[in-house]
Order: structure tokens, then C-alpha cells, then sequence
């Protein structure tokens, strides 16, 4: 009986690992996996759970960077037999791009609040008490968001006008010291095209005078 009750007590300590050590090794851990010149913009201390390790407790750094969102996890002991080697973690990552989502959730069923994570090609649920960092977290995958669909939104519109501009006649107005070799040069034609275009007879140009350069579809 008494092995038992020890058994379920040493059980009970490997379930919180030594949370401090914890926190202190995956801020070192991820600064070490940091790219050249990659910044963190936010980070939050978190935990998750894994049905492999028994549902116990992972705890580790929740990270947004100019690049990407990171998590860098202590995983929890091994209870019969503690790893003697070096210092095992779990790393987690997801592209930032305007798919990732950040959103407040309910995780360990409902138990405890956290943050879900997604992009279109997965979700990471997270739960923690650290607030603040849970708030820098959504607000600067917010300003992702906002961003990437600004700048999908500035391609389209980018597209669309050349589009637009590509299918339009353009004109040319002739003005002082105008030559017909020197706007062909300008708009990357030949003398003949813009005399054959405008139904010239010769290379003899007027100021005022309206040149064809490219005809409309």
C-alpha cells in the first residue's frame, strides 16, 4: 500500500515540472533558434497537454516573430526512468502569413482558458494564465492579418489596373524638340511602326500634333 501511495504521489510531482527552470530554458532555447536579424514581436508563457506524455503538462515560450510563430516547450519527466542526456524540447512553428489566426479559447476541456493558433494547414491550442502575453500574441497576429490582406489586396488592385492600362491606346502629344526616332526610343517602338500606325508619309512631325503609339484592344 505504502508503494502505491508513493507511486501516485511521485506521479502527482511530474505532473508540474520545476516551472521557473522551465520558463528560464525555453526563452534561452528560443532565442538560440532565432534566425539572423529575426526579431520577437510577442511572447506568452504557456502550457499544452499531449495524450503521448499521459496528458501531462508541456510548458514553454509562445512566440510571434517577423517571420514566424514559435513555441519552444519543456516536455514533462519521464516517471520510472528521468532522462539523464541533455535537455529535451518541443518546438512548434507556423508560418506568418495573412492565413494565421489567433483567437481567445477554452482549452484542457473547457478548464482552462488559453489561445488557439491556426493557419489553413493546422491548429496549436494553448492554455495560460499569463494575460498580457496572450493579448500582445492576438494583437500582433491581428496586425499580420491586416497587413497580408492589405498587401494581397494592393497586388490585386496592382494587377487589375496593368490589366486596365495594358488593354488602353496610348497617345502621344508631340512637344519642342520632340523627333519621331526619340519618342519611338521613349516608348520602346521603331520610327516605322509609329509612322505605319499614324499614317505618316515621312518623318516630318508638328508640336501639337497627336501620335498613336499603341493601339487599344
Amino acid at each position: 500500500m505504502l508503494l502505491i501511495i508513493a507511486s501516485v504521489v511521485a506521479y502527482l510531482i511530474t505532473l508540474r515540472p520545476d516551472v521557473p527552470a522551465a520558463r528560464a530554458l525555453s526563452q534561452r532555447e528560443l532565442r538560440i533558434l532565432l534566425e539572423p536579424a529575426e526579431q520577437v514581436k510577442a511572447a506568452a508563457w504557456v502550457r499544452r497537454r499531449e495524450w503521448w506524455d499521459g496528458f501531462r503538462e508541456t510548458y514553454g515560450t509562445l512566440a510571434i516573430t517577423d517571420r514566424r510563430l514559435l513555441f519552444v516547450g519543456i516536455p514533462p519527466r519521464e516517471l520510472v526512468s528521468p532522462e539523464r542526456g541533455p535537455q529535451q524540447f518541443v518546438v512548434l512553428q507556423m508560418g506568418r502569413d495573412e492565413t494565421l489566426r489567433a483567437l481567445r479559447t477554452r482549452v484542457d476541456l473547457g478548464t482552462a482558458a488559453g489561445v488557439t493558433v491556426e493557419n489553413d494547414r493546422g491548429a496549436l491550442a494553448f492554455a495560460s494564465s499569463d494575460a498580457a502575453g496572450v493579448a500582445n500574441i492576438l494583437a500582433e497576429v491581428k496586425r499580420s492579418r491586416t497587413s497580408g490582406a492589405a498587401t494581397v489586396e494592393l497586388a490585386r488592385r496592382t494587377r487589375a489596373y496593368e490589366q486596365r492600362v495594358t488593354g488602353q491606346a496610348v497617345w502621344h502629344v508631340v512637344g519642342p524638340g520632340d523627333a519621331l526616332s526619340s519618342i519611338a526610343a521613349r516608348y520602346g517602338t521603331t520610327d516605322a511602326q509609329l509612322t505605319a500606325l499614324n499614317r505618316l508619309t515621312g518623318t516630318k512631325i508638328r508640336i501639337g500634333q497627336r501620335l498613336q503609339i499603341k493601339v487599344g484592344r
